[in-house]
C-alpha cells in the first residue's frame, strides 16, 4: 500500500508538471537570436509544446494504478521531446531540452524497475521527478519569455 502511494504520488507529480507546462501560454515573441539559428525563441517553443501536448494529455490521464500505463506515458513523452527538438534550431530552446528528455526516459526506467518489485528505487524516483518538474520550470521560464 505504501509503495503504491509513492508510486502514485510521483506519477501524479510528474502528470501536474507536464499539464502546467502544456499549457504555458505567451511564448516570447523573441527577436532570432544571435547565430545561424533563423527560429526565434516563441517558434521553438511552439514547435516543442506542440509536439508534446498530445503525449502531455496522455499521462494526465493515465491511470494511477497501472504502472504500465504510466511507463508507456513516460517513454512517448521522451521520444515526442526528442522527435521536437529535431525540429528545433533555437540554441536556447535547443538547450532546454535534453534535460527534459532525459528525465522522462530516467523516470520510466526507475518506474519499470519499481513496479518490477525493486522498491530501493522508490528515492530515485522521487529524484526523476524533481528533475522533470525543474526542467519544466526551467523550460516554461523561456516560453514564457521571461
Amino acid at each position: 500500500m505504501h509503495l503504491r502511494l509513492r508510486t502514485t504520488t510521483a506519477i501524479a507529480a510528474i502528470a501536474l508538471a507536464a499539464s502546467l507546462t502544456a499549457c504555458t501560454g505567451g511564448a516570447s515573441t523573441g527577436s532570432p537570436t544571435p547565430s545561424s539559428s533563423t527560429q526565434t525563441v516563441a517558434e521553438a517553443c511552439a514547435a516543442v509544446r506542440d509536439g508534446v501536448a498530445d503525449a502531455s494529455a496522455r499521462l494526465r490521464d493515465v491511470d494511477l494504478d497501472d504502472p504500465e500505463a504510466a511507463i508507456g506515458a513516460l517513454t512517448d513523452i521522451a521520444s515526442r521531446l526528442g522527435d521536437a527538438a529535431a525540429t528545433v534550431d533555437n540554441p536556447d530552446v535547443g538547450a532546454a531540452l535534453p534535460g527534459l528528455q532525459s528525465a522522462f526516459s530516467r523516470a520510466a526506467e526507475i518506474l519499470r524497475a519499481i513496479s518490477g518489485g525493486d522498491l530501493t528505487q522508490l528515492p530515485a524516483l522521487q529524484s526523476a521527478t524533481g528533475d522533470i518538474q525543474s526542467a519544466f520550470t526551467e523550460f516554461g521560464r523561456l516560453c514564457a519569455g521571461g
